[in-house]
């Protein structure tokens, strides 16, 4: 059997050795850093399987065999993706955006930022290549790794991106954008919300007067007078 391809390429500059069907091919440098797995069904079946399994205290090989029904090569190609895409921690463990892309109402969201954090080359020159159509994808992957646009490897990457896409809701997700909006500074004044895109100003002032005691009303009324044209307008 031929031994396995690497299921991510993790580093700036990486080496494809093997295609998708196996076959040995020759070795060569990629750049950019793009992940891709040379099993993307694979990698389809996982997301699938781990919506509907028990969250594992370890996202180990039995739990793949066992649970999710992947063995073999295409078994560890998995890891190392859910580890790009930060569903997964340096230890194995699933992080809490695991956790969300396992419910109903986020994982549309969870899928979202998996996507953006295993493509984020892709993210950074086009902050909506999640809407982008299949030719506008691969333009970004040949301009990011300088291989042919028929090359395998660009439509591995392809697939592979496809196959997290797949489970993003455009209407529902929230992007970067809609995020730093939802959360811009906001103060609480006078019992009223108050935004950095709409700001209004209320001011409210309480003052304690300590009389003198004397029945003198001249100076009552002295008092009150340099109140009202003084503090009062």
């Amino acid at each position: 059997m031929a031994k396995a391809a690497t299921a991510t390429q993790p580093q700036d500059t990486t080496t494809a050795e093997s295609t998708a069907g196996g076959e040995k091919a020759e070795r060569r440098e990629i750049k950019g850093g793009v992940p891709y797995s040379t099993y993307p069904g694979t990698l389809k079946k996982a997301l699938d399987g781990i919506i509907a399994a028990e969250r594992p205290d370890k996202f180990t090989p039995n739990f793949m065999e066992t649970i999710l029904g992947i063995r073999g090569g295409a078994a560890r190609s998995v890891p190392p993706l859910f580890k790009k895409m930060q569903f997964l921690g340096p230890d194995g463990s699933p992080t809490q955006l695991y956790s969300k892309f396992k419910t109903e109402g986020g994982r549309s969201q969870a899928a979202f930022e998996a996507l953006r954090n295993a493509f984020s080359e892709l993210f950074r020159r086009n902050e909506y290549i999640y809407k982008a159509d299949e030719s506008a994808v691969k333009d970004i992957l040949v301009e990011i790794t300088g291989l042919k646009r028929s090359d395998q490897i660009i439509r591995l990457m392809y697939t592979t991106f496809e196959a997290i896409k797949s489970f993003v809701d455009n209407d529902a997700v929230r992007t970067t954008e809609s995020r730093s909006d939802d959360l811009a500074p906001s103060t609480e004044i006078d019992g009223e919300a108050v935004t950095s895109g709409a700001i209004k100003l209320g001011l409210s002032y309480q003052i304690n007067i300590v009389l003198p005691e004397t029945e003198n009303i001249a100076v009552f009324n002295a008092i009150f007078k340099s109140l009202r044209e003084n503090l009062l307008r």
